[in-house]
């Protein structure tokens, strides 16, 4: 899955789904899918919230582009 999109940050930064999913232009429907079918990192669950670390989400995304989180 390449994007024009890379998530700037110190690697153990931990970003929430919403920005996963303004920075991937997907719904929240689509990431959770990928996930159930292993195309998509798992998350680390805080509380009743989800996060990604930022370094797992830069691994499927396209280096040329960055944006700042």
């Amino acid at each position: 899955m390449n994007t024009a999109h890379h998530i700037k940050g110190a690697n153990d930064k931990l970003v929430s789904l919403k920005t996963v999913c303004e920075t991937l232009c997907r719904s929240k429907a689509s990431i959770y899918r990928d996930i159930s079918r292993g195309d998509f990192p798992k998350p680390i669950k805080l509380g009743g919230s989800s996060r990604w670390r930022a370094s797992d989400l830069n691994k499927i995304l396209d280096p040329a582009a960055l944006i700042a989180v």
